[in-house]
């Protein structure tokens, strides 16, 4: 059996999917299962990934499910893996060097043998983070690797992360999607993941980060009104675990909760004082919301958040 699942959602990426394949290909390290799963995609993903199988250069595993959104796609592949270790490199993303899997794993070992930063018990790290390079991000990461909380850590190194977890803990999280909606940020699970475990920083870049138009990171704000229970969910979460920054949530929850205005703000919420103090400034966040909502005046962008991307 492999030891790490490299997971990819994907959906009609079938004309940036190549340049992850290819940083596959390559690594001096093979010790890992590429899991494609296709979220209903209209393009040819299926076909472009069956001759992958068939050149037999990478183990693929290509799994196909009715679009539903990535996080979905993400329940899905966690719920598959058998490998020992899980990270989720998007497709428009690739690994960086030759050595990415291979380095990795070792620094891991090596980690788990000779023991982590301040003494830290090996079943208290879930996993470790590494740097996703960006066309403006520097050479060198000038830093040691040391073991905190996984908002601490990605908060501290300024910049797009990767991540690999354990996968046995990884099982314990799984995304909460609202029914007929498809996203919800990916720190749902590891802000819950931070209440009991630590994360390790590996200081280098594993990955070159892209950002393309019918991406996630471009187009937050259209994402945010085509799935608002599901963002409403998870400030409610945040809110329920006390984060420090929890008001910015509350302001959130109000918001978000005055947008759908289903009237179920003071039965939803998590905190009742919080809401209370804070509701004023939620209602100027909703305001301010729904103009920037009603100036946008791309319709057409709006109705294409309503698809999910890889």
């Amino acid at each position: 059996m492999k030891r790490l699942t490299i997971f990819t959602p994907a959906y009609n990426r079938a004309y940036i999917l190549p340049k992850l394949y290819e940083s596959l290909c390559v690594q001096t390290c093979q010790d890992f299962e590429w899991l494609i799963v296709d979220d209903g995609s209209t393009d040819y993903t299926h076909d472009l990934v069956e001759s992958w199988m068939y050149e037999n250069k990478v183990t693929i595993r290509y799994v196909s499910q009715e679009n539903g959104g990535k996080m979905r796609a993400y329940n899905k592949a966690v719920s598959l893996t058998e490998t020992e270790l899980f990270v989720c490199i998007d497709s428009d993303d690739q690994l960086i060097s030759e050595s990415v899997i291979e380095d990795s794993l070792e620094f891991w070992n090596k980690m788990t043998e000779s023991g982590f930063p301040g003494g830290t018990a090996v079943d208290k790290v879930a996993g470790w983070v590494s740097r996703r390079k960006m066309p403006c991000s520097p050479d060198v990461i000038k830093t040691k690797p040391y073991c905190g909380m996984l908002c601490e850590i990605c908060s501290a190194t300024k910049g797009e992360t990767t991540i690999f977890i354990r996968t046995e803990i990884l099982k314990e999280y799984p995304y909460y999607i609202h029914p007929g909606e498809r996203f919800i940020p990916d720190s749902y699970i590891y802000d819950e993941m931070d209440e009991k475990y630590l994360f390790l920083f590996h200081p280098y870049y594993s990955q070159i980060c892209e950002y393309h138009d019918d991406g996630l990171t471009r187009n937050w704000k259209a994402w945010l009104f085509s799935n608002p229970y599901s963002y409403r969910e998870y400030h409610a979460h945040r809110i329920r675990l006390k984060k420090s920054d929890r008001w910015r949530s509350v302001v959130c929850f109000i918001s978000i909760s005055l947008y759908i205005g289903d009237g179920s703000l003071w039965r939803k919420t998590p905190n009742v004082l919080l809401t209370i103090s804070f509701f004023p400034l939620g209602c100027l966040k909703f305001l301010y919301d729904r103009y920037m909502l009603n100036r946008d005046k791309n319709v057409s962008l709006l109705q294409r958040m309503h698809e999910p991307v890889g």
